[in-house]
């Protein structure tokens, strides 16, 4: 006989395993019983043989909630297949564009909060939705100044790159120097989703989508506050759906954003770009040093920076 002919059979139904068998506590369990796996890595590393047979059980319930599903709303959410599917039929939820993943029943829905970095702008639960008014858009033209400041060092880097390439051109011994980039802060970095399920297997799922940035080819204030508002407006759509699958009828209300982060980080907004501009006027200090930059060119580049007429 052959080395796989004495092979164990599966733990689960007693059928063959393949040549690399998947293992659950120790014992061989074949490609069907093992199927598709939505657990954590963690879990399955201590789940037992009788724990898994439990979890296909409770698997192919679900694979009945996927046959069931209809799509009657969609939102999407950031990129790749972070979607949220509902079927408000059958009041049902899935969190993947091809259904691979779980789908979740509406009462199973406990809370959820959908937060720029960790202040909230939305929290649902059994007790009604809570809008946050968000401090993003007064913090974005507060910085007007500053960003009318940072258009001017980009412009006048730009021109700067340009003049060290021409003394590059020039003499070719020269010193090479490059500037560097100039960074644009933002009032946030992350959306977040959060949503907690009354689950066995997934009691909480959890997403990210990057927030709006400044493009440094084009510096509008205006542009940045379009994109952040239609952003907003698929989450309050998301908070919507989650409050009408979860808790129907449930009362809504508004109140002010809990800005303590808020404006800490508006501070340090202000604060740094203080630091950015003396920095741009050491750099203008170091060309001039090194010959690139006159001292006429690095006393007008300087006023310019500082805010100080010609």
């Amino acid at each position: 006989m052959g080395l796989f002919d004495k092979k164990t059979p599966c733990a689960i139904c007693g059928g063959k395993v393949s040549m690399f068998p998947r293992k659950i506590d120790g014992q061989m369990v074949c490609d069907e019983c093992y199927g598709h796996v939505d657990l954590s890595n963690e879990v399955m590393k201590h789940i037992s043989l009788e724990e898994f047979k439990e979890y296909m059980a409770f698997r192919k319930e679900n694979d009945l909630l996927k046959q069931r599903f209809q799509i009657t709303r969609q939102v999407d959410f950031g990129w790749f297949d972070d979607k949220f599917l509902f079927d408000m039929n059958n009041r049902l939820l899935c969190t993947d564009k091809k259904l691979r993943k779980p789908v979740f029943e509406g009462w199973q829905i406990k809370s959820f909060e959908i937060r720029e970095d960790q202040t909230p702008l939305f929290r649902g639960s059994n007790e009604g939705l809570i809008r946050y008014t968000s401090t993003v858009p007064g913090r974005i033209m507060a910085m007007a100044p500053q960003i009318e400041q940072l258009r001017m060092q980009i412009q006048m880097r730009y021109e700067l790159q340009r003049m060290i390439e021409h003394q590059k051109e020039e003499n070719r011994n020269s010193e090479y120097y490059s500037l560097p980039d100039i960074t644009v802060p933002v009032p946030f970095k992350s959306f977040f989703v959060e949503i907690h399920f009354e689950h066995p297997y997934w009691p909480l799922f959890m997403a990210d989508m990057t927030a709006p940035s400044f493009s440094t080819s084009n510096l509008d204030i205006n542009d940045y506050l379009n994109t952040y508002n239609a952003d907003v407006q698929t989450l309050e759509e998301l908070a919507s759906a989650l409050m009408e699958l979860a808790f129907p009828g449930a009362p809504e209300r508004t109140v002010a954003a809990e800005g303590a982060a808020a404006a800490s980080n508006g501070i340090f907004l202000a604060s740094g770009m203080a630091t950015d501009t003396m920095d741009e006027i050491q750099r203008l200090k170091d060309l001039m040093d090194k010959g690139i930059l006159t001292e006429e060119e690095f006393t007008v580049k300087k006023r310019q920076l500082l805010g100080i007429s010609l």
